[in-house]
Order: C-alpha cells, then sequence, then structure tokens
C-alpha cells in the first residue's frame, strides 16, 4: 500500500511534481474490466525474497517519469 493511490491522486501528484496542468476529464461510467482497487499482496514476494525493500516511493517514479519525457522532448527538438 505505500506506492498505491488512485488515479486523481496520480494526476495531482504529475500536476505537483511537473509544475503542469494536465488536461483530463472524469466520466462517471466505469470502463468494461476495470478494477475499483487492486492491491498487490507481496507476501509470497517478501517469503522468497526476505531482505527485498522498496526503492521507490511513488513520487520517486513520477519524477523520473516526467524527467524521462522531458529528456525525450529535448532530444527530439
Amino acid at each position: 500500500r505505500p506506492n498505491s493511490a488512485s488515479i486523481l491522486e496520480c494526476i495531482s501528484l504529475i500536476e505537483n511534481i511537473s509544475g503542469r496542468r494536465i488536461n483530463w476529464r472524469y466520466d462517471n461510467q466505469n470502463r468494461l474490466g476495470d478494477h475499483i482497487c487492486y492491491i498487490t499482496d507481496l507476501s509470497k514476494f517478501r517469503s522468497h525474497y526476505p531482505q527485498w525493500q522498496m526503492e521507490y516511493s511513488l513520487e520517486r517514479i513520477i519524477t523520473e517519469m516526467i524527467e524521462a519525457e522531458s529528456k525525450k522532448r529535448i532530444e527530439a527538438t
């Protein structure tokens, strides 16, 4: 659960980290096949790899994604 977030929370994080607004819209209609909530159970994985620890926070993941996309855009010009 440390890295779980709703899509609205992710949009807010992206906007805050990037300093840019995202053009999006909300639709009350669920898409076919969408999960209401999905949390991965890591207990079996941790039992096989007891020394493993999460290294990346959600903020770090989003920051690196934004930085990588910015780098791609710069290199494309």
